[in-house]
This record gives structure tokens, C-alpha cells and sequence, in this order.
């Protein structure tokens, strides 16, 4: 095969030799050179074929790679009780050392030997509907035995045990071998990514007496459970596993088990590594739950806790306003790893783009300026078995060079004399912050049958956001009890609360903080079960003088727009609706003071408060949008969903939140001054080290920032000042070293 890249540009490009030693301890005191990593997934066997892997791995090392992962798959490794298979790592590993790679090692316990349910019948999930969940293959799983045995099985918790210990204790000879990701993309299991009731699992003995353990810790006594529940068991052994949405709180407290289940699975892979293989950093990688498609319900992993167990934080993820800040924030300061980018995804149906240099500076530049920390493709050869065919590679099928190699190339040598100061370097701490809640999530599965609603609105604070420049974190609940570093909180489709969220927030704007809340602000209390009398819930209603009246759905109220009713509702409702009509429809448009007309959706209600200043209206007599100064600090009060609202036109939603954040004392990056040119920079302490730049406009643009000394954009060499106005074509990002 004809080799266009001299070898000697494995000794350009090697970012760190890959005998050095990255421990725990390291990373606990945070004094280590930790390693930028670059590179990507290798081998899921049975692919690539043995005669390949030399020839492959010296080429991936004269592209600059210097991070390799290969999979090690519990059916593919152990396919018989007392037979393991290991020779085919070890392999890869050693020519992996020859090339002075460093080695990642995938442990995937989703593809279940076949013996394994010889042994044990009863460790296959159950879903809701009572079907037992038979061992498949797919399209990324082609060796069968997906999704595995129900994670509370205590036989195939026995033997998963047994397996990665022997892995463990067999793979940790290799010097090259520099991580442990102990888990793939965490999942429940895979036929209820669709949110489908019916397809929940898992519903077997084990997992209910597990969940009714778990109920006793949490409630100590029935009578509290049957008080919070609205039930009159006489025993534990008469709880029933809650296969209704309807009854809400019985069905959160059943998928914050199964969340529970996923982190106790999470905590034993990850102490395992640690006490086996101390000198090597372990993590599991996530899919960010964005709800669509992991989310609380189907996936049941918690980034924000899971993240605590980590020595670093990993992602499968591409460059947005959605992944990315969500797995920096749930990594809540530790080290976060790109290691499975989808930048060349495809099909055999739909075969991968043609991906230039622009593209990765688009995709990668954003995610290194949000405090990403490295790179892995997947994969370097395209997929050859399945559906994934011929696609995701690096390289072509045949191990010849494609466009993004070469991109790949020039974008590893270009930013490799940076590598050190970008290690160092982060963004500032955030100013603005969304609020993301797990039992917030599943009450909007009980409520709809999926999350399209919350996604809409959590995902329209952030855009914006991510579109104005503005910097912002996601938190979750427990991270509530401490906003100190935040101006602005916000609070979108805030249904569901916990007393201890209500009095967290509370305390940030009595303490000067500053609240933007939608309709319906913690109207139902995950403490007693039971929807609140009034609204906003946990008696705010008194305690700030704020209060919903004649609250209803945008679909009831009488407009000239008449909508079709999509909604999940109750039969009664549904009969009611064909009986007699409705005349609204989604969204309703509320009259701002100032002119502007900012749209809500499905939620209405008007806002009775004393002392608060009326923004905006539907109705004359009393408005929609209030703002009034609570303690220290002021909300603003939506009787609407203003984020889903904006769906329909962004132009007053924007004006508006760019007042409140302005009147806030938050600032855009370098007072950046033009949407949808993106601006991060970051700091190696307050010292400017590097700006990114990203023009998303559909056109040239310009943008004006202001910062100390000038700078030199890497790939475009396009130099800048503080306040000078920087021209951007269509399409233009780049990385700035500011001198």
C-alpha cells in the first residue's frame, strides 16, 4: 500500500511518549502533564482483519495518532465458561508499543456469551409488557448477545465480575496500555431508546427485589411509602413494580432505581480497574443525556453522578450547544475526553460525507474551547460487517487515504507545539446557568410519553446562549444547594421539584441571584406525591407574592390559530376535546411592553403578584410575564413556556433574554457582539491563552472582541487586535494563540 506520509512524522506529531505513566494518583492532585489524546477506535473483532493490523498500525502512527482503542467484548473474550480469549489484545497491544501507541481498552458487557443464559435462564430482561428480552445481534453489536442480562442478576453480576478480573489481570502486562473505559455508551437496554412504555425494562424477580430494598432505604417505613404512593399495601411483598406512567410518583421513584442500578453497575467496573490496575486511569464514556435519544427513563444514567466515580470524564459526542456543555458540566471539573467523535458517520444506505479540514475545525475547535481535551475517531477503518458498512473509517475500506485523513494530519500537526498550553488552558466559570433534573425528565415521560417538549425548551436557552457567546453550565439538583458563581438560573419546564431544589432556589434569589422560570414553577411535589394547591408550588406562592390564576393549555384559549391536539391526554379529555373543539392551539403569543411579541407554548396561565412589574399579556387584565424583586435578588416569571414558544419566532425570546442577562451583569466572551458568531477563550489561570472563533451565520459576518494584545489564528493566519473588526467568511473557525 502506498504510504504518502514520511515516518518521521511520528516523531513530529508525538504529543507524549506513550511509556509515560498517567496515574490516579496524578490526577488527584492535579499536578500531572496529563495527555492530550488523539486518535481512534481500532478493533471490534472481528474487524479489522488480522492481516491488516501491522500495516494499519503503522500507518495510524505516521498520521500522528498516538491513541489506540480496541474493544474487549465478553462474548468474543470468554466463549465458554472456562475459556478466555485474549491472545488477539494481546496482539494488537504489542504492535500497538511497536508504533509507540498508546492503548485504550473498551470493556463491553452488552454482547452476553451464550453460555452464560445456559447457565442462568432467568438473567434476561424482562420488558413491561412481559416479553422476555431475547440475545440479538445488530448493527453494532454483530456478534449477538445484546443487550445483556439484567444488570440486578445476581449469577451474571457473579461471572461479569469474574470476567473483567481475569481481563484485567491478563491485559495490565502491556506498559502501552494507558486506560480503562469500563463502559460503552451506558445504557438500560437498547429496545426502549424510543421511549416506547410497553419496551421498559427490566421487569424480572431480581430487579423487583432490588427496587423493593431500595424502596425501604428510601421510605424506612410503609406507611410512608403507601402516605407518598396513595396506596394501602399491608406488606413490602405486596408492592407492585410500576408499569403506569399515570400515577407519577410511583413511576419516578421505579426509574430512579434503575439509575441507581446503572451507577452501582458503574461503581464496581470502576473500582475494579482501580484496585487491579492502580497506575492506569479508568473512566466510562457516556452519550450525553440530551434526552434524545439517552435520557432518565430508557438509559437511566446519570451523567452528573456517574461522573463522580471517574478519574476523567468521556463522551461519544460531536461538536453543538447540547453535548458538549453537558458533559463538561456533569464532569464538574475533572478532565473530558472526545473518545468516540461521529464526524464520519453513515450507512451502508447512506455512506459518509466527504469531511475536509474546515469541517473538523468546526466540529473539534468549539469542543477543545469548551474544555474538551482530546480527540478519537470512530473508527480508523470504515465498518465492513452489518449496516454500518462501509462507513466511519478514517481511512477508505482498503486502508488508503480519504480527504479526512489528510485533514486529520494537517490538523494534528498544526496544533501539536500547542498541545502543552492547551492542557492548561480553560474557559472561565459560567455566569448562566440551566437547571437539568432527573426526576424533572421522568415526570415529562409521565406526562407526554416522550420528551419533545422539554427538549424544546431546554435546548432553546441553550442555543441561544451557545449562539450569542454567552458561557453557561447545566446543573443538576443536588448542584442547586451551591450557585455561588452564577448571575442568572434558569429554570425551563420547572414542573416537578423536590422540597430541597424549592429551597435551594429560593435561597439563590433571596441571596441576589437572578431567576428566569416558566410556567408552573415546582407545581408538583416529588415529596408527598401530590400535585400542589397553588402554583408556583412549596407555598412560593406566599413567600414571594407570585401567583398563577386560570392556568389551562394554549390549546383551550380562543385564537383565529387553530391546531391540530397532539398531546397525550387523559381519555376523558381527548372526548372532550372531539365533543366540543378547542380554538387555540400550540403556541400563544403574549404582547411585551416593549413591543416585541414573545411566543409561549402548551402551558397557560396569567400572574397575579403584588409589587411586580407586568412585561407582558394575552389578556388585558392580567399578564403573562411578570418580573419583581424577591429578597436580594428578582425572577421573572413565565405563565408559559417561553424556550418551546420560541420555535415558532426567536426575534422577541431573543430581545428578551438578551435584557435580562444584560440588566444581570452577565457579558458575552470578550463582549463579543454579533449572533451567531461563536467566541470562547481560555485561560491558563486569568493569563488569555487561545480564542476560538466560529462564524455560524449562513453568510460572511464580522465580530468585535475586546482583549489585551493581539492574536494569530493557527489555520488561517489571520491576525487580530482588540477591537479591530474581524472580517469572517461563511463557514470560517479557527484557533487563536493570543501573544
Amino acid at each position: 500500500m502506498k504510504r504518502t506520509i514520511p515516518f518521521l512524522v511520528i516523531i513530529l506529531l508525538s504529543f507524549q511518549s506513550f511509556s509515560q505513566t498517567y496515574s490516579r494518583k496524578d490526577l488527584d492532585d492535579q499536578t500531572a502533564d496529563y495527555p492530550f489524546i488523539w486518535g481512534a477506535q481500532y478493533y471490534r473483532a472481528p474487524t479489522p482483519a488480522k492481516e491488516n493490523w501491522d500495516s494499519d498500525m503503522k500507518h495510524f502512527s505516521e498520521l500522528g495518532f498516538t491513541d489506540i482503542k480496541f474493544w474487549l467484548q465478553w462474548r468474543w473474550a470468554q466463549p465458554a465458561s472456562d475459556e478466555y480469549y485474549f491472545e488477539d489484545l494481546d496482539e494488537l497491544i504489542d504492535i500497538a508499543a511497536k508504533y509507540k501507541l498508546r492503548v485504550t481498552i473498551n470493556a463491553v458487557f452488552d454482547v452476553a456469551p451464550v453460555w452464560l443464559y445456559n447457565k442462568y435462564p432467568d438473567a434476561k430482561q424482562i420488558m413491561n409488557n412481559g416479553d422476555t428480552i431475547q440475545p440479538y445481534a445488530e448493527s453494532f453489536r454483530q456478534i449477538g448477545g445484546f443487550p445483556g442480562p439484567c444488570y440486578n442478576n445476581p449469577g451474571a453480576l457473579k461471572e461479569r465480575k469474574a470476567f473483567f478480573a481475569k481481563a484485567i489481570n491478563h491485559l495490565k502486562k502491556h506498559e502501552n496500555l494507558a486506560f480503562w473505559d469500563v463502559w460503552n455508551e451506558p445504557e438500560l437496554s437498547f429496545p426502549q431508546r424510543d421511549g416506547q412504555l410497553e419496551k421498559l425494562a427490566c421487569y424480572c424477580d431480581y430487579c423487583k427485589a432490588a427496587f423493593l430494598k431500595w424502596l425501604q432505604n428510601k421510605y424506612k417505613d410503609l406507611d410512608t411509602l403507601n402516605q407518598v404512593w396513595g396506596r394501602n399495601y399491608k406488606s413490602w411483598n405486596q408492592v407492585e413494580l410500576p408499569k403506569s406512567t399515570s400515577t407519577i410518583k410511583d413511576f419516578v421513584d421505579w426509574r430512579e432505581f434503575q439509575g441507581y442500578t446503572m451507577i452501582k453497575e458503574a461503581k464496581w467496573r470502576l473500582a475494579m480497574t482501580k484496585e487491579l490496575d492502580p497506575s492506569r486511569i479508568s473512566y466510562l464514556h457516556v452519550v450525553p443525556n440530551t434526552t434524545q435519544p439517552f435520557n432518565a427513563v430508557t438509559t437511566c444514567m446519570d451523567d452528573f453522578e456517574v461522573s463522580k466515580y471517574c478519574d476523567v470524564f468521556a463522551a461519544t459526542m460531536n461538536n453543538g450547544p447540547y453535548f458538549t456543555p453537558q458533559v463538561v458540566s456533569a464532569a464538574q471539573g475533572k478532565i473530558c475526553y472526545n473518545v468516540e467523535s461521529h464526524i464520519n458517520g453513515g450507512s451502508i444506505t447512506m455512506h459518509q460525507a466527504v469531511i475536509g479540514q474546515n469541517d473538523l475545525l468546526n466540529d473539534f475547535l468549539p469542543q477543545l474551547a469548551m474544555g474538551i481535551k482530546g480527540f478519537m475517531f470512530w473508527q480508523y477503518r470504515p465498518e465492513i460487517i452489518g449496516k454500518e458498512a462501509p462507513a466511519w473509517g478514517v481511512v477508505n475500506v482498503d486502508g488508503s487515504d480519504r480527504k479526512v485523513t489528510k485533514a486529520a494530519v494537517s490538523f494534528g500537526l498544526t496544533i501539536k507545539p500547542h498541545i502543552n498550553a492547551l492542557m492548561k488552558s480553560f474557559p472561565k466559570q459560567a455566569e448562566v446557568a440551566i437547571w437539568k433534573s432527573q426526576t424533572n425528565e421522568i415526570f415529562n415521560y409521565c406526562e407526554y410519553g416522550n420528551f419533545n417538549s422539554l427538549a424544546a425548551s431546554v435546548n432553546a436557552f441553550s442555543d441561544f446562549l451557545y449562539k450569542h457567546s454567552y458561557a453557561f453550565n447545566y446543573v443538576n439538583s443536588a448542584m442547586l444547594n451551591d450557585l455561588s458563581q452564577y448571575k442568572v438560573l434558569i429554570m425551563p419546564s420547572p414542573y416537578y421539584l423536590t422540597q430541597q431544589e424549592k429551597d435551594a432556589v429560593d435561597a439563590f434569589v433571596n441571596n441576589g441571584g437572578v431567576l428566569l422560570s416558566e410556567a408552573h414553577l415546582g407545581a408538583y411535589n416529588d415529596n408527598t406525591g401530590r400535585h400542589n394547591y397553588n402554583m408556583p408550588g412549596f407555598g412560593l406562592d406566599k413567600k414571594w407574592g407570585i401567583k398563577e390564576i386560570e392556568t389551562s393549555t394554549t390549546y383551550r384559549l380562543k385564537m383565529p390559530e387553530k391546531e391540530e391536539v397532539n398531546l397525550q391526554v387523559v381519555s376523558d379529555v381527548q372526548k372532550f376535546l372531539k365533543d366540543f373543539g378547542t380554538t387555540g392551539g400550540k403556541y400563544v403569543p403574549i404582547a411585551m411592553n416593549d413591543g416585541s411579541v414573545i411566543w409561549g407554548a402548551l402551558r397557560f396561565a396569567k400572574i397575579q403578584a403584588d409589587d411586580a412589574t407586568a412585561l407582558g399579556y394575552f389578556t388585558k387584565d392580567y399578564p403573562t410575564i411578570i418580573t419583581k424583586n424577591i429578597g436580594k435578588g428578582k425572577v421573572y416569571y413565565c405563565g408559559t413556556n417561553i424556550g418551546e414558544g420560541s420555535l415558532k419566532d426567536e426575534s422577541g425570546f431573543n430581545k428578551f433574554l438578551n435584557s435580562i442577562l444584560s440588566e444581570s451583569g452577565v457579558k458575552t466572551e470578550l463582549d463579543a457582539n454579533k449572533k451567531d458568531v461563536w467566541v470562547k477563550a481560555l485561560y491558563e489561570n486569568e493569563k488569555l491563552n487561545f480564542i476560538v472563533i466560529r462564524n455560524m451565520d449562513k453568510e460572511a459576518s464580522s465580530v468585535d472582541l475586546k482583549f489585551k494584545g493581539k492574536a494569530k489564528g493557527l489555520f488561517s493566519g489571520i491576525e487580530i487586535k482588540s477591537g479591530e473588526n474581524i472580517s469572517l467568511p461563511k463557514g470560517f473557525c479557527d484557533l487563536f494563540v493570543v501573544e
